[in-house]
């Protein structure tokens, strides 16, 4: 299968949530990569953390919806930049993962503030696809492709920062800042990859996941403190 055949795979399975089960198959856990079934939440699992009224419960729901999406992010890059026979599931189990915080989002804000969250233009799938096309133009060694896909990510910040930033009352600049870093992190850790130094490419795969349960902290924080009648402690 060539590159460019598993990036049309992805694309698709980003597209809709029944894309999901046509690319990756069931959507049992057993059906995810190994790294995806240790930490993976169903979409009712994660609503109803959120639905406990429990601050508590928030912030564990976001912290590992946001923890595996840095996992899931870094597995999909790596499987799809070597052509592995498992890129399906994994961009299928990351998907999922989006809808799963997507859910997240909108019972706290409502179902249009969690359909422009997953499918808003420059925002949560948007992100993921320019991180791919970043990825298909390091395999190709498509310099002028890459800078595209970097800059796209680089517009992503600051479109996702001013979403999350309406939505939360947390400053913007703080926002972009912190997912300026997310971004550099996981190209960071596939410009590693590619590059046969492994060591430092999980290095940096540990920082990322770190970094985006540190995120998940700061939004829960925020959100208890915008709607505390929602959340008990």
């Amino acid at each position: 299968m060539t590159f460019r055949t598993l990036l049309a795979l992805l694309v698709v399975c980003m597209s809709t949530v029944v894309g999901l089960v046509a690319c990756g198959g069931d959507d049992d856990a057993s059906s995810m990569p190994t790294a995806a079934h240790t930490t993976t939440m169903s979409g009712a699992t994660a609503a109803a953390s959120v639905d406990s009224a429990s601050a508590a419960d928030l912030r564990v729901t976001l912290d590992t919806l946001l923890g595996e999406h840095a996992v899931l992010a870094m597995v999909a890059a790596q499987k799809g930049y070597d052509g592995a026979d498992d890129f399906e599931a994994a961009a299928a189990a990351l998907d999922q993962n989006a809808v799963e915080i997507s859910k997240a989002i909108g019972s706290v804000y409502g179902d249009e503030a969690a359909k422009t969250f997953l499918d808003g233009p420059s925002l949560w799938r948007d992100h993921i696809r320019f991180f791919v096309d970043y990825t298909v133009a390091l395999a190709e060694k498509d310099k002028a492709g890459q800078q595209e896909a970097v800059d796209n990510l680089t517009g992503y910040t600051g479109a996702f920062s001013g979403f999350l930033a309406q939505a939360t009352g947390l400053p913007q600049p703080t926002l972009q800042e912190g997912l300026a870093m997310h971004i550099m992190q996981l190209k960071g850790a596939i410009d590693a990859y590619a590059a046969g130094e492994y060591d430092k490419s999980y290095a940096i795969f540990r920082e990322a996941y770190k970094h985006m349960q540190e995120t998940g902290d700061t939004l829960a924080a925020a959100i208890v403190e915008q709607h505390p009648e929602m959340f008990g402690s």
